[in-house]
């Protein structure tokens, strides 16, 4: 894509617009979604609990966070980046918001003050990979280091709590007969869906994955796209960590735990390429489904949680075994 889309919109004589690229390659969707449905008749025929609504609504709220996490590392793998500094940004907006609240600081603001917050923190790391070309890895490696330090300045390694009946509705209400912290997941996810298939500012992430330099041969700021990439995502687990505070009433700083690896497993199994310029909110939404369905299956089997992190290494393993294998191919054909 080297062609600016000015000059697209006057050969063409259609509106500028980015063109449809292939997000995700749709053999993975569909393995994926047949290895969930393999999955819950399996766990259903064997413990007939699996799939009623009480146990759905406890996979459901008890992945949310990640799920919300998810949708804008999706956005940042797609782009050839990488944000580790979530599973701090998480606690760290869980903490300020369980402090705010209990300085008097009503709901509303005590919200928007949170994910300014969370939206520096963003601000910061996007900073640093561009301003110094650091590897994001490294970039976002050293904010969730630097992150889990103020966490615990901040709360003396203390969980802060006090704050329950004001979060109520957030934490224990329903919307049309569904969580609060669900109802706002649905709307995030089918909001980034859409403007990623959709939207051609939210698809310059593919163009950036796939080439930054002919990114910027077609006129996209790639410095100025991946601040608002990572703002993004910063932002998302925010509202994760408001989330999270307001089911439990209390936040502390051990929230958020392997948090970064289990959200970068769910967006690979769901076919994002951790090289960029591949990716799709659907997939990723699928694949926090199959780990929380597994996550579930280990409790009701028994099994030891030490196995967990197990399984999590080899299904990275295997999904990006899987993107790559398909990655060469399409590239042969």
């Amino acid at each position: 894509m080297t062609i600016k889309p000015n000059a697209a919109e006057a050969s063409t004589g259609q509106p500028r617009r980015f063109r449809p690229l292939r997000s995700v390659d749709a053999r993975q969707i569909a393995g994926l979604a047949m290895a969930i449905i393999a999955l819950a008749v399996v766990m259903q025929v064997n413990y007939p609990v699996f799939l009623t609504p009480f146990n759905i609504e406890i996979m459901s709220v008890n992945f949310v966070a990640e799920a919300i996490i998810a949708l804008g590392m999706t956005i940042v793998i797609i782009t050839g980046g990488i944000d580790l500094s979530v599973a701090a940004v998480m606690p760290f907006a869980a903490i300020l918001f369980g402090l705010a609240l209990n300085a008097g600081i009503p709901l509303a603001i005590a919200i928007v003050l949170v994910l300014a917050a969370a939206a520096t923190v963003g601000f910061l790391n996007a900073s640093m990979t561009n301003a110094f070309r650091v590897h994001p890895f490294i970039a976002t490696l050293a904010m969730l280091l630097t992150l889990r330090g103020v966490n615990l300045v901040l709360t003396g390694g203390s969980t802060v709590s006090g704050f329950r009946r004001t979060t109520a509705f957030l934490g224990q209400g329903y919307v049309l007969g569904v969580p609060v912290s669900i109802a706002v997941f649905l709307v995030l996810a089918v909001l980034f869906a859409y403007l990623l298939a959709n939207q051609s500012f939210f698809r310059r992430a593919y163009f950036v994955g796939g080439n930054k330099h002919s990114a910027r041969l077609s006129g996209i700021n790639v410095e100025r796209y991946l601040v608002f990439v990572y703002m993004t995502s910063a932002v998302l687990a925010g509202i994760a960590g408001i989330l999270v505070a307001s089911q439990y009433g209390a936040a502390s700083n051990g929230y958020g735990q392997n948090l970064e690896l289990r959200v970068i497993t769910s967006v690979v199994i769901g076919g994002a390429s951790l090289f960029g310029g591949t990716g799709s909110i659907l997939g990723s939404v699928l694949g926090v489904v199959f780990l929380g369905m597994i996550y579930n299956a280990f409790d009701m089997l028994g099994v030891s949680t030490y196995w967990k992190d197990v399984v999590i290494g080899c299904l990275l393993l295997v999904a990006v075994f899987i993107s790559e294998y398909l990655k060469r191919r399409q590239a042969r054909a």
